[in-house]
């Protein structure tokens, strides 16, 4: 998910660089850190696993909310919320594989260059579509390095099923997630020992 974006001049890499700071901050001091060694130490062994090269560091938010947060600055930030949904590795890996993409695909600083500088008569609803654009993108990105390192794609459809349910799915960047779901040829949900324990 990329973070809202506030009006920078262009060209100021710096910038967006403390504004990932910022928004990191924001997040920590809202929800306070979990510390939970067994999913960072997990997040960890996946960012090198799945060769997420631009990710620098793996937190965990005290959220109960599912969602995850791409910072410009490098790092990833997964929600308790999140992370008790799991039930495999595959959808864990899939969903930092759609983060890492936001990242290696540039989308802040196209969001950044987009609110800076918009085309002429860009209404709210094109705003949205744009966002939905990155969105779609990233998920694409994920599902094809899922397919590179011969993990399965499709489990990630279990996991938006499950937070479907309990999702008021309306923010601005994100698709419906009902709109992002496979329903139907799904194979059955692989259930790891490690994601049933925690």
């Amino acid at each position: 998910m990329l973070l809202s974006f506030v009006v920078l001049s262009k060209n100021q890499p710096t910038k967006l660089l403390n504004l990932a700071e910022q928004q990191q901050q924001k997040l920590v001091e809202k929800f306070g850190l979990l510390e939970n060694q067994k999913w960072l130490k997990r997040c960890d062994q996946l960012m090198t696993t799945l060769s997420l090269s631009e990710f620098n560091q793996c937190f965990i938010i005290d959220a109960d909310f599912a969602n995850a947060y791409s910072l410009a600055n490098g790092v990833l930030i997964l929600t308790k919320g999140l992370m008790q949904n799991i039930k495999n590795d595959d959808q864990l890996a899939h969903i930092m594989s759609h983060e890492h993409a936001h990242l290696v695909l540039n989308h802040h600083h196209q969001a950044m260059q987009m609110v800076n500088n918009p085309p002429t008569f860009f209404t709210k609803s094109r705003l949205k579509k744009f966002y939905r654009q990155l969105e779609s993108a990233a998920d694409q990105a994920a599902t094809e390095r899922m397919l590179e390192l011969k993990r399965d794609p499709l489990q990630i459809h279990h996991y938006l099923l499950r937070i479907e349910k309990n999702s008021k799915e309306d923010s601005s960047d994100h698709q419906k997630i009902k709109d992002r779901i496979q329903r139907n040829d799904l194979p059955d949900e692989v259930l790891e020992t490690f994601w049933l324990s925690q």
